[in-house]
């Protein structure tokens, strides 16, 4: 192997290394945010999700978590209980609901993420478009491989479902 390959080599395990610890950080930061949100994890990415969005469908919410619809309204009413979401009918189909979050969830999660928020921004200032056009896609390439990785792992392995008790439970599969 050559001088360059063992460079390169080593970058890879480099790469490899950093990601695993990136994983292991944003983790401890989901565990500190679900505990300052008063909530359990699949809740706090339910939450994140309607955020993101803006307004869901508790069956887009279900199939996004990658539970049951059953499932999700354990989670909705979780959320609606601790008074993050509401349920609202649906503009265009008002037999439907959709799911919407209330304003305290703003000051809270300003609180939690704003500092990482705006050092991220910095962070990412620092880099020229052309960097970041590789990151961006070495990320997205990397977040569809997971994506991938977890259907496949779901197609074969059943799927996890939360129990009412907040916990993941293996139902389904071989």
């Amino acid at each position: 192997m050559s001088s360059e390959e063992s460079t390169t080599r080593a970058v890879v395990t480099e790469v490899q290394a950093e990601l695993r610890a990136l994983t292991t950080e944003i983790d401890r930061l989901d565990g500190l945010a679900a505990d300052r949100f008063g909530l359990n994890r699949t809740d706090l990415r339910a939450l994140d999700l309607i955020r993101s969005v803006g307004i869901l469908s508790p069956t887009a919410l279900a199939q996004a978590l990658g539970i049951t619809t059953g499932g999700v309204t354990t989670v909705i009413d979780r959320l609606e209980a601790a008074g993050y979401v509401r349920r609202e009918p649906d503009p265009a189909d008002r037999r439907r609901l959709v799911l919407q979050s209330n304003p305290a969830v703003i000051d809270l999660e300003a609180e939690i993420f704003g500092p990482l928020i705006r050092e991220t921004q910095s962070l990412i200032a620092s880099f020229s478009d052309a960097e970041l056009a590789t990151i961006a896609d070495f990320l997205r390439r990397s977040r569809l491989a997971t994506a991938a990785h977890v259907d496949r792992l779901t197609r074969f392995g059943g799927t996890r479902e939360v129990s009412p008790n907040g916990r993941q439970e293996s139902v389904g599969g071989r």
